[in-house]
């Protein structure tokens, strides 16, 4: 059993490199990706747990989700960022899925920070933008997306944060 498990862990890292590698070069994460994982997660919950897995990992699922998406309707994360989120909940289960959101967070904390911090000229960009976010009302803030979708180059691959913030989970549970 503990080989089974530690091959679920193993399709979970490799989904997660695959994300923060896509996202490092695209700025995107693919939904097939998403959904193939979510097929190979559900099904290995399924083999090893029986209902149980099952229930643990839609669990894990809504946990995920429901914790990146107010940073998808505040324009902070893409919705790439909360379908992968909600997939590594899958694997995870509810408990080790808010440990890794919790570790995902603090991952994308530090590594905005460095990313303001070699590009002064962004960190002014990022400061207008948080105050507009502030300021405007929830309900205007997905369909003025649209209308301004950033530059490519000025979105932060958040999938980096998400594959090391899964790892380090992945650590403390398995230790």
């Amino acid at each position: 059993m503990l080989a089974t498990q530690g091959q679920l862990y193993a399709a979970l890292i490799l989904f997660v490199v695959a994300v923060a590698i896509i996202d490092w070069r695209t700025h995107r994460i693919p939904n097939l990706l998403c959904m193939t994982a979510t097929i190979v997660g559900l099904s290995s919950q399924m083999w090893l747990h029986g209902q149980d897995g099952l229930l643990a990992a839609l669990g894990g699922a809504a946990v995920g989700f429901a914790m990146f998406l107010p940073f998808y309707v505040l324009r902070a994360f893409g919705a790439g960022d909360v379908k992968a989120m909600a997939t590594v909940g899958i694997f995870l289960g509810v408990e080790a899925t808010l440990l890794s959101v919790g570790l995902t967070l603090i991952a994308g904390a530090v590594f905005g920070a460095f990313v303001l911090l070699l590009r002064p000229m962004q960190a002014n960009a990022t400061f207008q933008r948080l105050m507009g976010v502030l300021s405007a009302p929830v309900a205007t803030m997905r369909s003025s997306r649209q209308n301004q979708a950033p530059d490519a180059r000025q979105r932060f691959p958040y999938g980096v944060a998400i594959a090391t913030g899964t790892a380090i989970a992945l650590l403390i549970i398995t230790h």
